[in-house]
């Protein structure tokens, strides 16, 4: 958990060094990345995690070596569509390059945690986000002037020092061998992951849009605003998926209706204590500058159980062979959003603030309603 904190302070001191639109130009590139960090996985990250929960080994070379390969593809098509300017192009290599290293890294942490092996997350999970932390905190405070693209070589350096270290000690655990995947072999996996690719293509396509969206209306100030807000959003959310991967089978046994109260009721608790005791904190843990992020946390604070919902069904329904489920829910959802997002007028981060929570709620009563529509045709057709 202590990770999760000291990645938030990263996010909070890039916005105190950077200007506010480069701010905006970083995460506008993370959007970017992420939605490729999707096809540069392909599924298999979920594929071996089920596997790893069974504690079956069978095709992890196989998944490692593709997973591998693609990532380094996926690396040089991204800053193809920023090819502007030469700094473009190099702040979206350098993004990608350390985004799809530590995705790559995180792929092996979570099969790691299948394991039942939770340790393996100090390395990479601990030391990445503090080494960050103090490079940036030391430019912060020695006031020491630095660019969006200066701190993308920095973050890329670091992420591949540790990335080194953390496979030279944990993959020999698993029996890990190089090599390149046979075609046949590839093709076959492939075609065992298509339904992870596709939800998760269209899960982190529905997340992502919203940035999309903004940047091309309101420009990179605009996506900066709402980033503020978002990823103070993202840093709990991974608190609560930390949790649920952690204790993933226990918790399969509590999705149950009285348990999803407790969450709602704790997430309007926080929001009027944000409300009314918190909010003018926001504008001292960011510039000024992004005053209106403080009213858009208050609406993403009523999303976090929902998320917390939707997520423990994901984890489920991947594990008892219902992906399929998953995959018609965010894509339906997605579609949706991007339907709504040319109809409706895109004004403000807060338009777009309301659009991203009012999916995220549709999402949660939509994965468990489809669930549940699917179980009782298969009781009426018995």
């Amino acid at each position: 958990m202590g990770a999760k904190a000291i990645s938030f302070v990263v996010i909070i001191l890039l916005t105190r060094v950077l200007t506010i639109e480069e701010y905006g130009v970083y995460n506008f590139s993370i959007a970017i990345a992420s939605w490729f960090l999707v096809i540069s996985d392909t599924g298999i990250g979920w594929f071996v995690f089920n596997k790893a929960l069974d504690k079956n080994k069978g095709q992890l070379n196989l998944a490692i070596n593709s997973r591998l390969i693609q990532s380094i593809l996926v690396l040089f098509i991204v800053p193809l569509l920023f090819n502007a300017t030469r700094e473009s192009f190099l702040i979206a290599f350098l993004i990608t390059f350390f985004f799809l290293n530590t995705g790559f890294v995180k792929f092996l942490q979570t099969m790691f945690r299948g394991f039942g092996h939770n340790k393996n997350d100090m390395i990479l999970a601990t030391a990445e986000p503090l080494i960050r932390l103090m490079f940036l905190a030391s430019v912060y405070f020695l006031n020491i002037e630095i660019n969006l693209l200066q701190v993308c070589m920095v973050f890329s350096i670091i992420g591949l020092m540790l990335t080194v270290l953390f496979l030279g000690v944990n993959v020999k655990k698993l029996g890990y061998q190089l090599a390149l995947p046979k075609w046949q072999e590839y093709t076959v996996l492939l075609g065992q992951t298509k339904i992870y690719f596709l939800y998760q293509f269209f899960q982190v396509g529905t997340a992502r849009l919203d940035v999309f969206f903004l940047e091309k209306y309101l420009g990179a100030k605009g996506v900066a605003i709402y980033s503020s807000a978002y990823n103070l959003y993202a840093a709990l959310t991974l608190f609560f998926l930390a949790a649920i991967t952690a204790n993933i089978k226990f918790l399969f046994g509590k999705m149950q209706l009285r348990y999803f109260l407790f969450l709602i009721i704790g997430a309007a608790l926080v929001a009027v204590l944000y409300k009314f005791y918190f909010i003018e904190w926001f504008t001292v843990i960011y510039p000024k500058e992004y005053v209106q992020g403080s009213f858009l946390m208050l609406i993403f604070l009523f999303c976090l159980p929902f998320y917390a919902g939707y997520q423990l069904k994901l984890f489920h329904n991947n594990y008892v062979g219902k992906t399929s489920l998953t995959a018609i829910t965010f894509g339906i959802v997605f579609f949706s959003k991007l339907i709504c997002y040319f109809l409706l007028d895109l004004r403000t981060p807060m338009n777009a603030t309301m659009y991203f929570c009012v999916f995220e709620v549709a999402t949660f009563i939509l994965i468990y309603s489809i669930g549940k529509t699917r179980s009782n045709e298969g009781t009426t057709d018995q």
